[in-house]
């Protein structure tokens, strides 16, 4: 899929299961937007290689424990960060929370890359071989407007129930 919907369709997923998590709609909209942009580019650039003239996906982020590695670190990273620049903002219990959230959510953003990955032709790599649930093409505008729509539903359906 192309970038602009992995970033809408994880927005709106991360989003749903931040609040789902009871994180407030400000923290969730901030950390859906962070992992959205972060993971999605961190996994395509640093997860291809041109062989051939040809650019494709490597394993090294295009699997499922490289993806969900990125997604964890890129949320339990800033979250850490964030708490040890302000020790008294939160208590040592809720940080520790926060920190285990944040990671999981990361982990959820890596792993719905690979979903959307896994319906192009290109794939994702599931035990060292190249694995596909659909073979549409990166640019296909239907799915890629219907997993768009998927993220935006996702995100009103947080809005409008939080």
């Amino acid at each position: 899929m192309m970038r602009v919907t992995h970033v809408v369709f994880t927005f709106g997923l991360i989003a749903l299961a931040a609040a789902w998590l009871g994180l407030g709609i400000a923290v969730a909209l901030l950390a859906a937007l962070w992992l959205a942009v972060i993971v999605n580019y961190v996994i395509d650039a640093a997860g291809h290689e041109v062989r051939n003239g040809r650019r494709r996906r490597t394993a090294a982020t295009h699997s499922l424990s490289g993806a969900t590695a990125v997604g964890a670190v890129a949320g339990f990273a800033p979250t850490l960060v964030i708490l040890l620049a302000a020790p008294g903002a939160v208590g040592v219990y809720y940080g520790q929370l926060l920190l285990l959230e944040m990671t999981a959510l990361g982990a959820l953003a890596g792993l719905s890359h690979l979903l959307l990955d896994a319906l192009t032709e290109g794939g994702i790599y599931y035990r060292g071989r190249r694995w596909a649930i659909a073979h549409w093409h990166y640019d296909n505008g239907a799915a890629n407007g219907l997993f768009a729509l998927l993220g935006i539903l996702m995100l009103g359906f947080t809005l409008l129930h939080v």
